[in-house]
């Protein structure tokens, strides 16, 4: 028995319509689907390559340039010799990167000053860039490649109670200084509580408590000498006020930062070189 038109009617109608329904979805969900855009945020970066005059350059041995790209739109780093920081926008991937500042200390090892200058200028021509695993390359208005990056292995973080760190630079509003030739500054956190260290001229104690990266800092106490460099007491005061205003601690590989309530960094130090 054959069977009826209106039968046959009834089961395929359904199941056109399921399919045209379906169709347009897989369309909506699949078809139109986008390339997530490649994030900078939160990552960093060590530099492996930089044009010089039309060659592109290896990094100086010796030498760690890097080049980390903060949430709040800012990059900060070691320029090499110097730190420095500059503000950056991003839209897919197009990337304009601000005037840099930078500490002004100088290092005499043949050829790291000029390999600075020429990096945070080569920073300031970025257009556009990409990522291709752990390396990224940037490239100026023309589409040349400018700089190269490779991803770093991060380092063990040392520990921050019981480390001797030492100031290399601090931050006051936009500006960042290095700290004054000749001078010292330098922390330890102890296993008791107590903060202490030199403040370039006098000693100063403290009490501490850490939970987490969370600190607090209680007022310091220190020593009444008097130095006569020029702005030496100015720096100390300084470094203790901002040292008072610390509410986190960041400790990433051998160098540790100190930020305030706000998250703007105040105090970045290095561990401490012990002499051979």
């Amino acid at each position: 028995m054959q069977p009826s038109k209106k039968n046959i009617l009834h089961h395929v109608i359904p199941l056109l319509c399921g399919t045209m329904i379906l169709i347009p979805f897989l369309l909506a969900a699949g078809c139109t689907g986008q390339v997530p855009e490649p994030r900078l945020n939160g990552t960093g970066w060590t530099l492996s390559g930089y044009l010089h005059n039309v060659t592109l350059m290896q990094a100086l041995s010796g030498t760690t340039v890097t080049l980390d790209f903060g949430d709040d739109r800012r990059i900060t780093g070691s320029a090499g010799c110097n730190r420095y920081f500059a503000s950056y926008e991003m839209k897919g991937t197009a990337i304009t990167i601000g005037p840099a500042g930078s500490t002004m200390m100088y290092c005499d090892t043949p050829g790291v000053m000029d390999q600075e200058s020429t990096y945070l200028a080569l920073l300031s021509q970025a257009m556009t860039f990409t990522i291709e695993g752990d390396r990224l390359t940037v490239s100026d208005a023309k589409g040349t490649t400018i700089l190269t990056f490779v991803k770093p292995v991060p380092p063990a973080p040392e520990p921050f109670v019981g480390t001797n760190w030492t100031l290399d630079s601090f931050h006051t509003g936009d500006a960042v200084s290095s700290v004054i030739a000749g001078t010292t500054i330098t922390t330890i956190f102890g296993d008791d509580g107590r903060v202490a260290g030199s403040a370039g001229c006098n000693r100063y104690f403290a009490q501490y408590t850490v939970t987490g990266r969370s600190l607090s800092i209680g007022p310091a106490g220190s020593t009444k000498m008097f130095c006569g460099t020029p702005g030496v007491m100015q720096q100390e005061s300084t470094y203790l006020a901002l040292l008072s205003q610390a509410t986190t601690i960041t400790v990433d590989g051998d160098r540790l930062t100190v930020s305030d309530a706000k998250g703007t960094t105040g105090l970045s130090f290095a561990k401490t070189v012990k002499p051979a």
